[in-house]
Order: structure tokens, then C-alpha cells, then sequence
């Protein structure tokens, strides 16, 4: 049951976080902010994340130990996770916009990241190196949401999209 429950939430349990992320995008009152900073920070993340991994190689578990892993994966650079770095930068951003629906997400964010080190398919460097990337992608673009609110209206406003 236990081996179960580790590869259910290293394979699955990322999902979740995705859809309530969405689902508040689509229902929260502050739409165009939420939308401006998700289509900022998500990709600033995913761009920090590569650099980190070009910079920091971590050979993931099974790779240099006779560890066999939970599940089937390539045996490449384990550092940063990138279902960690999904979990942590949805759950960053949504903490912007709602505390108690962030510190939920950082529940299941925590959650996919320690089932992934259970699996043995990252070490836990790879997970709070994920979590820290996403952490920065957020204070790096929060300073300037006021500013680039005033550019996404108007970019907005010129293709003719109507947010509310």
C-alpha cells in the first residue's frame, strides 16, 4: 500500500494542484492580475530552472546508488525537479492572491516533492532547490505587477480582449 500511495503522488497527485490553480484563475476577482503574473512567473521559473540545472548537476538516486527506483525514469540531471518547480511556482503565485488556497498548495507541493524523493527519483536538494527557484521567480516579478498591470490593460485593450 505504501509503495501505492508514493508512486500514486509521484506520478498524479501534481494534477491536482494544476486544476485548482486554473479553476481559481477562473474564478477569483482579480482575473487580469492573476493571469499577468501566472503568464510571467511561470515562464521566469522555468527559464531560472534551466539555468540551475545547467549550472548544479545531480545525478538522481538511482543513478549513483544500487537504489531501484519507484517508478521508470531517465537517468539524467535530477536537479531541479520539475513537478517540484510546477507545485512550488503555482502555489507561489496563488499565495499572492490567497493565503489559505496558497498554504494548501504548498501542502500538495510538498507532498508530490517528498513522494519523489520516497520514489527515488530525486534527492531532496532537487526538491528545495525547485521550491527556492520558484520562491525567487515570485519576489523577482512582484515588484513590478503594479507597473506591468498599466502594459497588459493596454496590450490587452489593443488585441480588443475583454478580462474581468
Amino acid at each position: 500500500m505504501y509503495d501505492f500511495v508514493v508512486v500514486f503522488f509521484t506520478k498524479y497527485l501534481y494534477l491536482l494542484p494544476v486544476a485548482i490553480f486554473v479553476g481559481y484563475g477562473f474564478f477569483t476577482h482579480r482575473k487580469k492580475d492573476f493571469f499577468l503574473f501566472a503568464l510571467v512567473v511561470l515562464p521566469v521559473s522555468f527559464i531560472l530552472s534551466r539555468i540551475a540545472g545547467h549550472l548544479f548537476y545531480d545525478p538522481r538516486p538511482f543513478i549513483d546508488s544500487s537504489i531501484i527506483p519507484l517508478i521508470k525514469h531517465v537517468p539524467d540531471n535530477g536537479f531541479p525537479s520539475d513537478h517540484a518547480l510546477l507545485t512550488g511556482t503555482l502555489a507561489s503565485i496563488i499565495s499572492v492572491f490567497s493565503a489559505p488556497l496558497g498554504a494548501l498548495l504548498w501542502v500538495f507541493a510538498i507532498l508530490v516533492g517528498g513522494a519523489r524523493v520516497l520514489a527515488h527519483v530525486h534527492h531532496t536538494l532537487d526538491i528545495v532547490g525547485s521550491y527556492l527557484i520558484a520562491i525567487i521567480s515570485i519576489l523577482v516579478f512582484y515588484p513590478f505587477l503594479e507597473s506591468a498591470r498599466a502594459v497588459f490593460s493596454r496590450v490587452l485593450k489593443y488585441l480588443n480582449i475583454e478580462i474581468n
